[in-house]
């Protein structure tokens, strides 16, 4: 994951990760960035590409948490005119990604 200076030294990039941080994974209520199901976001253009990840290739709701991405980047970016979710397992997901705030709000 890019760190804070490299995303705010692009807007289009600062405001898909705004958006992203929008979007809750909805079984644990915490984002998905701060889960660290986001691995790439890039800004071509006006067409935004976004690889992540989900906790379990088994998870029951990937198609409905795409989707909530796309609208959402979307939406809170109105100079895009498209965006592009590539789900990957290549890394897999591990707790380890997860920020510490995330960490703390699952641990109790």
């Amino acid at each position: 994951m890019p760190t804070m200076n490299e995303i705010t030294e692009n807007p289009k990039q600062a405001g898909v990760w705004a958006a992203l941080k929008l979007v809750l994974d909805p079984e644990v209520g915490i984002s998905i960035v701060d889960l660290g199901l986001i691995y790439k976001v890039e800004v071509i253009g006006q067409r935004a590409m976004i690889e992540m990840t989900m906790t379990s290739p088994s998870c029951p709701l990937s198609v409905n948490i795409v989707d909530d991405v796309r609208l959402t980047v979307l939406k809170e970016n109105y100079d895009l005119s498209g965006v592009q979710v590539d789900v990957v397992w290549d890394p897999p997901w591990s707790p380890e990604l997860m920020s510490d705030d995330a960490k703390k709000m699952l641990q109790g």
